[in-house]
């Protein structure tokens, strides 16, 4: 029996989730405690006493339904929630690869050769001749025609090279005439003495005393070996003009120098030297925004790199428009030898850094927007040993920019954005089951507040509500929907959050689209940036902080209820045992509010099984009301149920259908409209021995 007391103690305390104030849980407002007294078989125990009012409503004090009323205590029910997500993240999207850098061999240039040999007049004489023209006599030279023919010089290119083969370059050749005579008639061929190919054939017909010529030929598909021979076929002396000191030691000076190398293939000791050099303004492509600064709250910039060359690479990426604290960005990356085509990759966090985007500074024509100013240097570290490279070695390079901006200033073009479409469940009527609902007035609105420095246009594409369990959808209208709803910039005030936003709302009269009871909203929308262009202050954007849209419902508690049918479940935990039996349950209620109601009250077990039904279909009659509608008197009704089962219950299910009163009448609730309710058992035994 005890457990029967608890249950009844427990359906007394439910808590109740019932729109528009309807009173048939109104017993779930309070709690009270029973104490043990010794009662006789037959009794009439009272169980519970109390008061409700509409704030004792759970539907209304745990959801997003908060309660206003006026000076009269009239009230209005408002929900209030965030009404959609509109993305901006487009509107600056950098994430792109920078610096795509390609070297392949054909294209590499290397660093210039020169070799010198030099053939002295006492070698050129010989023995005999040494003899004839002591050394330091002053004497007439006279012409002597042939006087160098065959004689061969060897060049030894080793400490360079051990073979080339060239896409482009040229053999250059310097001939100094130190003899005190001029020469005349002068051949040299140069010989690759591997395979004795004529690589070059020169001809200088005067070379005056004291002085040099120079000659050249283009290299350009032709292979060279590291043993070279000059061939000197033919040097004629022309006569002196007066007598000079013969010196055994002048000399003719033979320089062979190799220049503007690139190769297809070689095998040599190539020198750390400088393979790229690319320094360039890079635009981002932002549509038809134009940007000159960003802020980066988030970001990072990789160098990725890979290099088929034998030595280690090294490369210098700096980025002069991106700095933090006045200093810019600069990377050192090394690159190691890779023949797997594997990538050394090098990231740098770019958190707080400001991006310049007007391009490089002191440009020609002035600033520019949405550009980057990069600087990219190669360089390839000499392994001191010999190596082989051909024309298929490369290095490659590229940078990846990925940023998400802290703000960005400029213009943030012309753009259209489409929001949705969206379907958003809402609870508002989620404890009403069926019935019809008459509003005297419902408001619908969406509070803008615009934190982009920007002008925006709104166009509501699709508004509508929609009740799933009827299928019933009521739409905005035409004229709401066609309109095109202006929302003006927001203000930055010290260059930095926080921002002033602009306050926007966008109104609609609402009966019709909630009376339909729904479950859902559906909408469309569309974004207009900037619609009637730039204007003459620059935009800005923190994509934190952007546009916020609200939606507000204001329901005033003016309404017509007919059979309007509300559900509420709740479950059993309390500890049910049978040391107490109940007979009957008594329910009477001083009603103070202008609803006619229907109660069914049933039992379930934890199966959710049907054990029982409290009342059936049990009647509360509404407050009696004056001519406006207003409650001049309670109504007290009493309702019996008999309660004959032992099953324990786990669930309790309350369907109730409203009407108010007078029928076809807008009925006002106020806050001082109230329920006086009392429950009673009669038990069966004596409780408490």
């Amino acid at each position: 029996m005890e457990r029967k007391i608890q249950l009844l103690i427990y359906i007394c305390h439910m808590k109740n989730n019932i729109f528009f104030f309807i009173c048939i849980f109104l017993f779930s407002a309070c709690k009270h405690e029973l104490e043990r007294p010794t009662w006789d078989v037959d009794l009439l125990v009272p169980l519970i006493h109390s008061q409700m009012s509409i704030d004792d409503i759970d539907m209304l004090s745990d959801s997003t339904i908060t309660i206003n009323e006026d000076e009269d205590g009239f009230i209005t029910l408002v929900f209030q929630e965030k009404f959609t997500d509109i993305n901006l993240d487009t509107l600056i999207d950098i994430k792109d690869t920078l610096g795509v850098t390609k070297v392949v061999l054909d294209s590499m240039t290397f660093k210039d050769i020169s070799i010198t040999e030099k053939s002295r007049l006492g070698e050129l004489l010989g023995p005999l001749g040494r003899i004839a023209f002591p050394h330091l006599d002053t004497m007439n030279i006279p012409g002597m025609p042939g006087l160098i023919q065959g004689k061969n010089i060897p060049i030894d290119a080793s400490e360079h090279f051990e073979s080339m083969t060239f896409h482009k370059g040229y053999l250059v050749i310097h001939i100094y005439n130190g003899f005190k005579t001029d020469l005349a008639n002068v051949d040299i061929s140069l010989i690759d003495a591997n395979n004795n190919n004529t690589i070059a054939s020169f001809n200088f017909p005067l070379i005056p005393y004291g002085s040099t010529v120079h000659d050249s030929v283009f290299l350009g598909g032709m292979s060279i070996n590291k043993n070279l021979v000059a061939i000197i076929n033919n040097v004629d002396v022309l006569a002196s003009s007066a007598p000079v000191i013969i010196n055994h030691w002048d000399a003719i000076f033979l320089t062979i120098e190799i220049i503007d190398i690139t190769l297809t293939d070689a095998t040599a000791f190539f020198p750390t030297q400088q393979v790229a050099e690319i320094i360039k303004e890079h635009p981002f492509n932002l549509g038809s925004a134009r940007i000159t600064e960003i802020k980066i709250k988030e970001g990072a910039v990789t160098v990725n790199s890979t290099s088929t060359l034998p030595d280690t690479g090294r490369i210098y990426y700096n980025i002069p428009s991106l700095t933090l604290g006045g200093n810019t960005f600069s990377s050192l990356n090394i690159v190691p030898p890779s023949n797997n085509g594997e990538y050394t990759s090098y990231k740098y966090n770019l958190d707080g850094y400001i991006l310049d985007l007007k391009g490089k500074q002191g440009r020609s024509g002035g600033d520019t927007i949405n550009t980057i100013y990069t600087e990219f240097f190669a360089f390839i570290d000499s392994s001191g040993v010999l190596v082989h490279l051909n024309q298929t070695d490369s290095f490659f390079s590229y940078t990846d920019m990925d940023i998400i901006p802290e703000y960005a200033r400029g213009y943030l073009g012309q753009d259209t954005i489409k929001v949705g479409p969206e379907e958003r469940k809402t609870n508002v009527f989620n404890k009403i089951l069926s019935g019809d609902l008459d509003l005297e007035s419902a408001r619908l609105a969406f509070n803008i507040r615009n934190y982009l420095g920007a002008n925006l246009q709104i166009k509501f594409d699709q508004l509508s509500t929609y009740n799933s369990s009827t299928n019933t959808t009521v739409s905005a209208g035409f004229n709401f929907l066609s309109q095109f709803h202006d929302i003006t910039r927001a203000t930055e005030i010290t260059g930095a959050i926080p921002i002033v936003p602009s306050i926007t709302d966008i109104e609609l009269d609402a009966e019709s689209m909630l009376e339909i009871l729904p479950n859902k909203l559906k909408s469309k929308m569309t974004l207009y940036v900037n619609p009637f262009g730039p204007g003459n202050i620059p935009d800005f954007l923190y994509p934190a902080h952007t546009i916020d849209a609200t939606l507000n419902l204001e329901i005033p508690l003016s309404i017509i209820a007919n059979n309007l049918t509300l559900v509420d479940t709740n479950e059993v935990e309390v500890n049910q045992n049978d040391e107490v039996e109940i007979d009957k349950l008594f329910l009477t209620i001083k009603n103070g509010i202008p609803f006619d109601a229907t109660l069914n009250v049933m039992l379930y077990d934890e199966m959710d099984n049907l054990i029982d039904t409290l009342f059936n279909n049990a009647i509360l009659l509404s407050a009696k009301t004056d001519e406006v509608n207003l409650v001049t008197q309670s109504t007290a009704s009493t309702l019996t149920a008999n309660y004959n089962s032992s099953e324990k219950i786990r669930k309790v299910i309350t369907i109730a259908s409203f009407n108010t009163q007078p029928n076809n009448s807008f009925v006002k609730i106020y806050s001082d409209y109230k329920m006086d309710i009392t429950m009673s058992a009669k038990l069966r035994k004596t409780i408490g021995n």
